[in-house]
């Protein structure tokens, strides 16, 4: 039995330096679940929300830095800085909130929408993390026999649907790449049963949600034509950078600009990716033009309110999206793709999030305990986490607490790791299957293959499942800001089983000390290294300040 006493838990003390420009490391990242303080509601003074909700912080901002500290010790940052519009803050999932006002606790109203466009970003938010020379980004493609023209990154990525409720048996299926087509028809032949199971187990059909259904429906009240004069609303297609059918959307502009899904603007944010990231230099340079390129003409002829150019000029980009394809030029830059840029990760993550988890973000605000408040780590900072702790497609990475899944997606996504997530509240869970479903099918459009994806409904202390993965994990995180010390006791015991080099990201320090307390038993806590850092401001969604985490080591 241990002994409660003075934590000998090594810590130190970290100052990162806000990136300012492009670079290869990358740094802030994303969302995930599991709180927000909860005691009292606190005011921020903001400098004015952007043109719309897709946007990310006004240019005024992008720019801005935190001055460097001369010390080496952090004190709190109590300036208070606009809230990045990029995700809800709500709470957790009590279904009965859903006729509440749109205000939460904090008195912001309600964001339904995350932002996405490449061009109103700041550039250095084209940063990537460090290559990854074993993963194959693109999807690889049949031949005339079913089997794949090149083998994948030894490890054989679930990409039909990758949401499991625990049905799935966490192995990573590797195959060989010298093996014969048959051999890896075979291992390919057993994933598809696994993702057959999984699919059946969640409940999931894995069909792709259309820029056309958000705005039909019982949502087409929210809608007004974005060409007035045409006797209907005009179907549009977009052709992705992947043999996969164009997705359809619907001519349509919201009646609040500030509020819902814009299909326009979706289509005008796609195509700035496809341009700037799966085109040749002089050919990207040519369509983003401020004067003739795609979406300047898409602009113009909404402008002229003339469907059939807009239709034209879309059409002219599926054809050569097509012969790119066609021609190998496409498929030539996915595989000499070694990371996908932030940008683009931003872009795809908020697709799926604003299908599936923004139309229910009001159900997500109320909590009935301090333990189920829900809050989101932003792209940007889960971006910097997976930096910091060196995460690729070789690693497996884990989140207790996944909320609606945004940072295990990120993962499979960004990374290509196996990822897993757990949550325990239904609501969360639910919409957490659902949008892995979505990104699964989404990424086929954009012709990225993924990590395999575990989502589970339930508590992580009690899930053996879980506990088999913690076993073998190299990356753990778990947003324990508002965790009691029993929980975050119970925790520490849990990793005891963690391997040496495994890094557990948190929010609150597992080294306890005077400002928390001794929280853990001495001997646990020995076990691990721990360095504390700024997160940056607009980092998560309860905040717009910076906050602190920590990165703690196993190291003995």
């Amino acid at each position: 039995m241990f002994v409660p006493g003075k934590p000998k838990i090594r810590t130190r003390t970290i100052l990162v330096k806000k990136a300012g420009t492009a670079t290869a490391n990358p740094s802030p990242s994303p969302h995930t679940p599991h709180l927000r303080p909860g005691n009292g509601a606190r005011s921020y003074s903001v400098s004015g929300p952007p043109a719309n909700r897709y946007q990310s912080t006004p240019r005024v901002q992008t720019n801005s830095r935190e001055p460097a500290r001369k010390s080496l010790s952090v004190s709190r940052v109590e300036t208070r800085k606009r809230r990045d519009a990029d995700t809800p803050l709500w709470a957790s999932s009590d279904e009965s909130s859903e006729g509440e006002n749109d205000s939460d606790r904090l008195g912001v109203k309600r964001q339904k929408t995350r932002p996405a466009s490449s061009s109103i970003e700041p550039m250095n938010l084209n940063r990537t993390l460090e290559p990854d020379l074993k993963r194959r980004i693109r999807i690889p493609e049949p031949d005339t026999n079913g089997e794949n023209k090149a083998a994948t990154n030894g490890t054989s990525h679930d990409t039909s649907n990758g949401a499991s409720n625990g049905t799935s048996n966490g192995t990573t299926k590797t195959t060989n790449g010298n093996s014969n087509g048959t051999t890896n028809r075979i291992l390919e032949m057993k994933q598809e049963i696994d993702v057959f199971k999984a699919k059946k187990a969640a409940g999931k059909t894995g069909r792709l949600i259309h820029g056309l259904d958000m705005s039909k429906g019982n949502g087409a009240k929210d809608y007004k034509p974005a060409f007035p004069g045409s006797e209907k609303n005009v179907v549009l297609e977009l052709q992705y950078p992947s043999p996969s059918r164009p997705e359809k959307f619907e001519a349509v502009e919201p009646l609040d600009v500030n509020e819902g899904y814009s299909p326009l603007n979706d289509i005008y944010f796609s195509l700035e990716e496809i341009i700037e990231h799966y085109l040749p230099p002089d050919l990207s340079a040519e369509l983003s033009s401020d004067a003739l390129g795609t979406v300047r003409l898409l602009k113009r002829a909404v402008t002229k309110g003339d469907p059939a150019l807009f239709k034209t000029e879309l059409a002219k980009f599926n054809k050569l999206m097509k012969d790119r394809l066609a021609d190998g030029t496409i498929p030539r830059i996915l595989d000499e793709m070694h990371a996908i840029p932030l940008s683009l990760v931003k872009r795809i993550t908020a697709q799926s999030y604003n299908r599936i988890v923004s139309p229910h973000a009001h159900r997500l605000r109320k909590v009935k305990g301090k333990e189920t408040t829900y809050g989101e780590l932003l792209t940007p900072f889960v971006h910097k986490i997976f930096a910091q702790t060196g995460l690729n497609s070789s690693h497996t990475f884990i989140d207790l607490g996944s909320g609606v899944g945004n940072v295990v997606l990120q993962s499979a996504l960004q990374t290509g790791a196996e990822s897993w997530g757990i949550e325990k509240m239904d609501l969360a869970a639910e919409l957490g299957q659902k949008q892995a479903a979505e990104l699964q099918a989404r990424s086929k459009l954009w012709n990225i293959a993924l990590g395999r994806i575990h989502l589970i409904h339930g508590d992580f202390l009690n899930t053996p499942e879980i506990n088999e993965v913690l076993r073998r994990a190299d990356v753990v995180l778990v947003n324990n800001k508002v965790f009691g010390e029993e929980l975050n006791v119970s925790l520490l015991n849990k990793f005891l089983d963690l391997k040496l080099g495994c890094r557990v990201v948190s929010l609150e320090s597992f080294g306890g000390g005077a400002k928390q307390g001794v929280r853990h038993e001495q001997a646990i806590a020995s076990l691990f290294d721990e360095e504390r850092y700024d997160s940056g401001t607009n980092s998560v969604s309860w905040a717009g300040e910076s906050v602190e985490y920590f990165i703690a080591t196993k190291a003995r």
